[in-house]
Order: C-alpha cells, then sequence, then structure tokens
C-alpha cells in the first residue's frame, strides 16, 4: 500500500494539486527565518535541509535550483498530510509520510471491484497484446577455444541448460542459462536477427561479444498472443488500485489546504525557487 503512495504518479500528483487549488499565503507575516506555516505549527529552511539529507543521503547543497524546487513542494506535500493523519487521529506526532499515507489509505480502503476489472479491460485490450518471443538460454566462456568445446560438447548431445551450468561463467549459469522470454524489441537487432531465426531446440553459432564468447538456444517460440482477462487481472487490478489511491490523494490534499490555510515565504529560501508557490509568497 506504501508503495502505491510513494509512486512517481502520486508525487507528481501531489505537485499538480498545489496549482490546482492556488493555495495562498497572505494573512500577515510569518516569523523570521519560517519558510512554511501549516495551522500553527511551522518549519524553517533548517527542517527542509534535514528532510532532503534524510530523504536522499545528501546535503541539499548539492543539488540546484529545479531539484531543489521539486524537493520543497515534496516536503510541503508531506507535512501537510502528516497533519492531517496526526489531527484524525491515525499517527503520532513524529510519524512520517509514509506512515500517515499508509494510515490515511487504511482509513479509506482501497475497493475495485469485478465489474471494474473486467470494463477496463475491454477497454484496453491491447495493452495486454504480447509479440512474439523467445524462451532464450545462454552459455558464455571467456575465450574461442572454450566456446569451441562447449559447442562440440551440444553437438555430441549434451543438455544446453546442464552445459550452461558447466560451462558458463554468465550470471544465468546456475539457471541452465536461461535468460528469459524475449521479443526482438528486447534484445540489440543484430543479435534479434540472430536469435529469430532459430526454431525450437537450435542454437546459434558462436557468436563474438566484447566479453568472451556466446551460444545462445531457443528453447520454446512463443507466438504473439493477447493475455486473457485471467491473465490480465492482477496487473488490472494493481492499476486500478493506483489511480483511486492518487484520488484518495487529490481528496486530502484539497481538504488539508484548506483546512490548515497553508503559506510559503519562498523568498526566504537560499535557492532561485522555480515552483507553483512563486506567485504567492508570503510577504515580509
Amino acid at each position: 500500500m506504501s508503495g502505491r503512495w510513494d509512486s512517481p504518479r502520486v508525487r507528481a500528483l501531489c505537485a499538480g494539486l498545489l496549482v490546482a487549488f492556488s493555495l495562498g499565503c497572505a494573512g500577515g507575516e510569518l516569523p523570521e527565518g519560517v519558510v512554511v506555516r501549516i495551522g500553527d505549527q511551522d518549519f524553517r529552511y533548517e527542517d527542509f535541509r534535514g528532510y532532503v539529507e534524510e530523504s536522499l543521503g545528501a546535503d541539499a547543497s548539492r543539488f540546484g535550483s529545479v531539484v531543489l524546487s521539486r524537493l520543497f513542494e515534496r516536503f510541503v506535500d508531506d507535512q501537510l498530510l502528516v497533519r492531517l493523519a496526526r489531527d484524525r487521529g491515525l499517527v503520532e506526532r513524529q510519524a512520517t509520510a509514509e506512515e500517515a499515507a499508509v494510515r490515511l489509505l487504511q482509513a479509506s480502503p482501497v475497493v475495485v471491484s469485478r465489474s471494474e476489472i473486467e470494463r477496463y479491460y475491454e477497454e484496453h485490450q491491447s495493452d495486454f497484446a504480447r509479440p512474439p518471443r523467445v524462451r532464450l538460454r545462454q552459455i558464455l566462456v571467456q575465450d574461442r577455444a572454450a566456446a569451441e568445446l562447449a559447442l562440440g560438447e551440444l553437438e555430441a548431445g549434451v543438455d544446453f541448460g546442464e552445459l550452461a551450468r558447466l560451462r558458463s561463467i554468465g550470471p544465468s549459469a546456475p539457471v541452465g542459462g536461461l535468460q528469459g522470454e524475449l521479443s526482438r524489441e528486447d534484445l540489440p537487432p543484430a543479435l534479434a536477427d540472430v536469435v529469430f531465426e532459430l526454431g525450437e531446440g537450435e542454437w546459434s553459432e558462436l557468436l563474438e561479444a566484447d566479453y568472451g564468447f556466446r551460444i545462445f538456444e531457443v528453447e520454446r517460440v512463443l507466438p504473439e498472443e493477447t493475455l486473457t482477462l485471467a491473465e490480465a487481472a492482477p496487473r488490472v487490478r494493481a492499476l486500478l488500485e493506483e489511480a483511486r489511491s492518487e484520488e484518495l490523494v487529490r481528496a486530502a490534499a484539497a481538504e488539508a489546504r484548506q483546512e490548515y490555510n497553508l503559506r510559503v515565504a519562498v523568498e526566504r529560501l537560499p535557492f532561485e525557487y522555480r515552483g507553483v508557490f512563486a506567485e504567492s509568497a508570503a510577504p515580509e
């Protein structure tokens, strides 16, 4: 659940909401050094700097103005959500934004019905089309002599997967050189031309690489297909749950901004702020 809340799409949505709700900063001068006020709670630049260091493991001075501007907006979003969750009795005062997000989502569980999944699948069937693929194995060796030895053993009837376990130096050796199911788009064009000329159970000639020699085997040829509803359902459910979580973010962010009268003083930030608060800075 926390993963959905912290996804890039949700982060981008939160930033967009700052514009959508036209957050103002009027209503008097903020105390010296304060850059954000949420209700009766003030935050200084030092709070933001600590947030950056904790989140990214680096001092804010290492980042440029554009990155710092996005981080500042994320900082404000996080403080708003923590305050909202705390006032609802969902978290303690020192809770993190992730903890607040989890509790807010738990308080309004995301429910996706079977009919919604079916409707989405019918409307987006092209998204579940899979191109022709091959189930591919690889033997990787260091030099031509070792490659020719491996090729000779294959021709003598040694199983490709077993030979990969014994001879290959590639990271997939423990699983018999298995590379997975790959389409043409997953491979470099020159390699795709070689691989997709092979039939099931056939292996390639020696292919030179920067780091040695390779032999590929096509274990299985998989035709173009469209995932069935049953196969696609887990993916569809995850997509719809993420979309529903974004809707909850919209509602929570809108409520928090209205309830706490968010105010910012971007002119006090020690970097050139470039973002949604630029035209609504608190007056000195």
